[in-house]
This record gives structure tokens, sequence and C-alpha cells, in this order.
């Protein structure tokens, strides 16, 4: 492939404090295209070597779109009597969806919203020679407008008895962050079918890309300086870097992941708007 032009596609990252931006070079073909095909392509770019990574990524962002500090990492077992039979799919995703349900119904009860949610379901699998591996559970972000012990006491069969064992933490985004607590949950591929959302929630946003803002030269500069904080702080006035991934194509070409954290507002406050 042949590029002509290097593309910026910024990534909002709802109210947060992230940001993502993809650079990455593309052909006159592709520069004409229409709007939302250049955003599809933002997403595609590696498509054929990165679909896994690709798609882990878009659950990180989802996350860091509607989830914070005020919300719990939670992750629900089954005891002895209640454990699904290995392989047993069907009834996983059953008990999940009976306990979001519940979930709902307890909500409207306590005059509360419906809480938000992200699930994967990590299974017991049989292998061809009959081995047995894992145990079922469900690794959850949940929006935190419940306690723990109203979590837990949630995770219960039809007739109240308790299903297992529930781990509930806060989210602390000071000493990691969603790319690890998603990384975790995803972690187990060989187990893992696919992953469920409550409705409503947000979207990441992709602006316009731009394809003009980046020349040749400074895209091969930033290429060879993917640490450098001092360079992407110049770059994106108001955020300092995060991290900054190298990847090269299935088509041989560069593309770039600038990570973003916003600076924290260090401007002096008006006194006269203080409480």
């Amino acid at each position: 492939m042949r590029a002509w032009y290097i593309r910026e596609q910024k990534h909002i990252l709802g109210t947060s404090d992230y940001a993502e931006v993809d650079l990455f070079e593309t052909t006159d073909k592709e520069h004409t295209a229409s709007t939302r095909r250049k955003r599809e392509l933002a997403t595609s770019i590696a498509q054929q070597k990165y679909n896994d990574m690709i798609a882990r990524r878009y659950f990180c962002q989802l996350a860091y779109t509607n989830f914070g500090e005020s919300d719990w990492a939670v992750t629900f077992t089954y005891d002895h009597d209640h454990q699904p039979a290995p392989g047993d799919f069907d009834q996983v995703d059953r008990d999940w969806t009976n306990f979001t349900r519940r979930l709902k119904r307890f909500c409207k009860k306590t005059g509360r919203e419906a809480s938000k949610w992200m699930q994967v379901a990590e299974y017991s699998v049989v292998d061809e020679d009959g081995k047995v591996t894992g145990r079922h559970h469900h690794h959850v972000i949940l929006q935190g407008n419940l306690t723990w012990q109203e979590i837990k006491d949630l995770w219960r069969d039809s007739t109240g008895r308790p299903m297992g064992l529930v781990k509930v933490e806060p989210i602390d985004l000071t000493c990691s962050s969603f790319e690890r607590l998603t990384t975790y949950m995803t972690k187990a591929r060989a187990r893992i079918r696919r992953w469920r959302q409550s409705q409503g929630l947000q979207k990441p946003k992709t602006p316009r890309p731009n394809d003009t803002r980046w020349s040749r030269k400074r895209f091969d500069e930033a290429f060879a300086l993917p640490d450098d904080r001092e360079y992407w702080e110049k770059k994106y006035p108001g955020y300092t870097l995060r991290e900054c991934e190298q990847h090269i194509t299935g088509n041989n070409t560069k593309h770039l992941i600038v990570k973003l954290k916003k600076k924290p507002d260090t401007r002096r406050k008006n006194r006269r708007n203080q409480p």
C-alpha cells in the first residue's frame, strides 16, 4: 500500500480524563472516502493481524467511557451446589440474566436508576481428551449505586439461597487502570465465549478524522519518539502521555496508538465563586 496521507483519529472516552489518538498511514483513495468509511477504517486498520487486540481495546474504551472510581469491580463465583456442569454455557448465561433482572427490580424498588454493567463470563470447559479446565464465574464492572452488601445479597437462586462467593472491590485508577482490569477480565481467551453489557451504555466518541494535521516527516519523527512525554504534551496540550504503542499493520504500514491522560486543572479559582 502506497501511503499519501497520515490520518489522525481521536477517541473521546465519555467524561473521563482519558483520550486516545490513532495515527496511521492511509492512501489517496481512503483520504477521499466518506466520513463513515474513514471512521470504520480507524477501528479496522490492523484487523488482519490485530482482531483480538481491537476487540479488547474497544472493551476497554467502553469501560473508560461509562465507569470510574465510584464504581465496582466484581467477581461472582459458584459454590458446589450451584456450579453448573462443565461445558454448560447456557446455564451460566441464564444465571447472569436472572441476576440482571433481579438487579433491575431491586433498583426500581429502592428508587434508584438501573445499574450499568459490563460482564465477561469465564467458563469451565471440557477439551477433546475429556479434561475439565477452570470453573464457571463472572467478571463484572458494575455501577456504584449499590453497596457491596446489596450486591452480594442479590447473587442468589430462586429460593433465596446464596449461589457462591462475591468479591467486590472499588475501582482505583490511581494505582491501576481499566487496561489492567479489562485485560484481567478477558485473560482466558480459550474459556471466554463473549462479553455482555447493559443497555444504554455511552459509546466512545470518534470525531471527524483529520488527514492533514500530520506530515510524513512529523509522523516518522513521532514513530521514533514513542516514549517522549514532552513531545506528546506539545502535540496535545492539556494532556500528558500515559503510553504510546507502536504497530506494523498487516499492510506493512506504521500505526501509533497514543494514550493520554488529562492534566489536573492547576489554575487558581475565583474566590468569589467558592462555597
